[in-house]
């Protein structure tokens, strides 16, 4: 088995290899086993037979000692928490098979969409095919990876750093809610609005502003709706996300009905829509909506697929109100690249090709477009950097293992730590190792033999690791940002 990103198979180029595995800070799966959502990984470590270099009946006693305690420790797992790992790889698996079966938005079959990703990131297609070509590749990228990031990762397809005691979950609402008190909701809530109250009387009565519920947001980039959710949850602002790819939006969409809590249960009497979230089909670069239609935006790691940020940025611009606000994390690569070291432009490459992209931007470059579309920039900086517990330089803030950088941990961890491999058979990291990476390689094959996965799920398992790799690895060189922060509001005058 996968989860969203495997790193890749072992090369001799040291420059790929990951300089630092802090097996000392590995987050067991057994404390959080109560969240069901964080708990999906635990089929890989928990199905694990290791070699022994003894022979004979030596080899058959730790084979039937290591078969019976997975088999008892599954069993408790399973039983005893709400974690549920054989439900969640069966859904996994029939969902594998309804996506073979006609649900794929750029291609007839697993294989062929593999092919056709695969040909846009050869090293003889150009950029400008890329980004010509960018709405296949985008849609190519999340045929493939959808599944296995929903599986493996949850429903909220970003990163996050996490503080001190904060969960993996917990972590990914904080970061989704952070972004969200940008967006300055309450003040659109009354932009142009009179507080509602009996013309007779000068007190002001409880529930004379507007519902919440009245306010329109735009998910740039929803994906299957993970932040979306969470997000129309903490505010109560009505949310449309916006995706290029059907698959997403079908999914999305199902998760909303599925959730009671997004009814709005009086709509036939107050005009509201039966759903306080929904996913809409859609191109970012040539969006489906009038003009002003919005209160606030925002984007969290999508517009990086974009082939122009100024064009992207536009068309949010245009479908946004007079004063209301954007917020976004983009992914970029920081001052510290250097187009001229070579590992640098490897791991540049990895990400591209492992995450559906085009084009890697600078952050200079964002917040230059982001001008340029029409906004006024009221924050900008880099997240990654921000005071999390973890191995930071005290003074910037920026990932370090020195001397000083383990003086300040107080148990906080880098956004990039999933993506780091670790020998504890007890945290789903154990899968990015030498032997983590051949079993999660060989299941696939062994899956797609047996009819169980499409054919071409192990190649999109290989696509997948290229990225991871070049996350890590640019993460801890600090070469890349997954949360490169931009909030920028449109002008009252605007026309």
């Amino acid at each position: 088995f996968t989860s969203r990103f495997s790193l890749p198979k072992k090369r001799s180029d040291p420059t790929t290899q990951l300089s630092h595995k802090p097996d000392d800070d590995d987050t067991p799966l057994l404390p959080s086993l109560t969240t069901a959502d964080t708990t999906s990984h635990i089929m890989a470590p928990f199905s694990i037979t290791l070699p022994t270099r003894s022979g004979g009946s030596s080899n058959g006693d730790l084979l039937l000692t290591t078969s019976l305690s997975t088999l008892t420790l599954l069993s408790f797992v399973q039983l005893c928490t709400p974690a549920d790992p054989l439900g969640k790889s069966l859904r996994f698996l029939k969902q594998l098979k309804r996506q073979e079966k006609g649900n794929l938005t750029s291609a007839s079959n697993v294989q062929s969409s593999v092919s056709e990703y695969e040909r846009l990131h050869l090293t003889s297609t150009s950029t400008t095919e890329r980004n010509s070509n960018y709405a296949t590749l985008v849609n190519s990228y999340y045929d493939l990876a959808t599944l296995f990031y929903e599986w493996g990762w949850g429903a909220s397809f970003h990163f996050s750093n996490r503080h001190p005691h904060e969960s993996f979950d917990e972590a990914t609402r904080r970061h989704e809610f952070y972004l969200a008190s940008k967006l300055n909701l309450s003040g659109s809530l009354m932009n142009g609005k009179d507080l509602v109250h009996d013309s007779n009387e000068e007190e002001v009565k409880e529930g004379s502003t507007p519902s919440m519920a009245s306010v329109k947001v735009l998910d740039v980039g929803c994906g299957i709706g993970g932040p979306m959710r969470n997000i129309c949850k903490f505010t109560g602002a009505d949310i449309t996300g916006l995706t290029l790819n059907q698959y997403q939006v079908d999914r999305g969409n199902e998760l909303c009905r599925a959730d009671a809590h997004f009814h709005n249960h009086s709509s036939e009497t107050n005009g509201l829509p039966q759903i306080r979230c929904r996913s809409t089909q859609g191109d970012f670069m040539k969006q489906p909506f009038e003009a002003s239609t919005f209160d606030a935006a925002y984007a969290i790691e999508a517009t990086c697929h974009a082939p122009d940020r100024v064009g992207c940025y536009s068309e949010i611009y245009r479908v946004l109100k007079p004063g209301s606000i954007f917020a976004c994390y983009e992914w970029c690569l920081t001052d510290k690249y250097d187009p001229n070291n070579e590992e640098h432009v490897l791991i540049k490459k990895q990400i591209e090709e492992g995450d559906g992209l085009p084009d890697i931007a600078t952050t200079h470059y964002c917040l230059t477009a982001l001008k340029k579309a029409g906004f006024e920039i009221l924050e900008e900086r880099d997240c990654v950097n921000d005071e999390y517990g973890g191995w930071q330089d005290p003074v910037t803030g920026a990932y370090s293992v020195g001397k000083e950088g383990r003086k300040h941990y107080r148990g906080g961890k880098p956004w990039m730590l999933p993506l780091m491999s670790s020998w504890n058979p007890f945290t789903q990291r154990f899968q990015f190792n030498w032997f983590g990476l051949r079993l999660t390689k060989y299941s696939l094959k062994i899956m797609e033999f047996l009819r169980l996965a499409p054919v071409g799920t192990s190649r999109t398992q290989i696509l997948l690791q290229s990225g991871g790799m070049g996350l890590a690895r640019g993460g801890e060189l600090g070469i890349f940002t997954p949360m490169y922060l931009m909030v920028g509001r449109v002008p009252l005058d605007k026309k």
